[in-house]
């Protein structure tokens, strides 16, 4: 009995739907935002960095933090091990935040530990410094050369 108790709580507790954000390694992130034209976070951090650790446990599960990662390509970059990486982007200090458009050009970064509220702000003042097509570009786009096509053709 004490057994299924637990299961039934378990089940209350844990939200079975509770989103992530899908993390990627740093090559398989930039080839990502290439492909889906979309802007990069990086989160530069070392394994024995009490703020990166912080943030890990407490910043990144947070459903502020996960809803607003949404938008972007979010990679993890170990620097202990990817030391060619974070040479690249000159990090002196851990954790680094460092976001890029889906171009890989440099829009803004933020040094230091950031709680959930103060992530999700920067993520939001950053998604303001990446430059973005009109909604419907795409659609026009498609509708304009069909419309040419069409006349073209005197269909």
């Amino acid at each position: 009995m004490k057994f299924i108790m637990l299961i039934i709580f378990l089940s209350i507790a844990i939200p079975a739907n509770a989103e992530t954000t899908q993390w990627y390694s740093y090559e398989e992130g930039m080839l990502a935002a290439g492909a889906m034209k979309k802007p990069v976070f990086l989160d530069f951090y070392a394994d024995w960095c009490p703020p990166c650790i912080a943030m890990e446990e407490g910043t990144y599960p947070d459903p502020r933090v996960v809803s607003e990662l949404k938008d972007f390509i979010a990679i993890k970059v170990d620097t202990q091990k990817r030391i060619d990486i974070e040479s690249k982007y000159g990090i002196a200090y851990y954790p680094t935040i460092v976001f890029l458009d889906s171009k890989g050009k440099e829009v803004s970064r933020h040094i230091g530990y950031l709680g959930p509220q103060e992530m999700a702000d920067v993520i939001k003042e950053s998604r303001g410094k990446v430059p973005r097509e009109a909604p419907g570009f795409e659609a026009v786009s498609v509708f304009l050369a069909l419309i040419l096509l069409f006349k073209k053709f005197n269909i």
